[in-house]
């Protein structure tokens, strides 16, 4: 069973691919508020899962250079 603080790369990728979808490079700023608003609250699980969003939505905006 999945739950929603425990979902695979596959589903933390789409999440962080329609965010940059919906919102461009603003996606960056979007998902540090998001991880900024959890960790204010406490909420330690969904915080680790919008750490993860946000890992990718960086990656995706800012891929490495070879």
């Amino acid at each position: 069973m999945t739950t929603t603080t425990n979902l695979s790369e596959e589903a933390v990728l789409t999440a962080a691919r329609e965010l940059i979808a919906r919102r461009g490079p603003a996606a960056r700023d979007e998902a540090m508020a998001r991880v900024a608003d959890l960790e204010r609250q406490g909420n330690w699980p969904e915080h680790a899962l919008a750490m993860r969003v946000l890992t990718v939505v960086e990656r995706l905006l800012d891929p490495p250079v070879a």
